[in-house]
């Protein structure tokens, strides 16, 4: 399953550190996080999406903590 959602995030290096940290997670398939649109996509398995979503979410706010996504 992909999904986009809106994010907030400060700035593009900002934005790639998050990036790279999630990628790295089990179940992650494919993630972008786009600092001029403020989107956040996330590719995972149908059945672990959510658990790999909120994974993400703690993931990227421990790297960044204004780094939100909107659901």
């Amino acid at each position: 399953m992909k999904k986009k959602f809106a994010c907030e995030i400060d700035c593009a290096n900002c934005a790639q550190k998050v990036e790279d940290a999630i990628r790295k997670l089990d179940g992650v398939v494919d993630v972008k996080v786009n600092f001029l649109m403020q989107k956040f996509t996330l590719e995972a398995a149908d059945e672990s999406f959510e658990e790999v979503l909120e994974t993400a979410i703690r993931t990227g706010q421990k790297i960044e903590a204004d780094f939100s996504v909107s659901r």
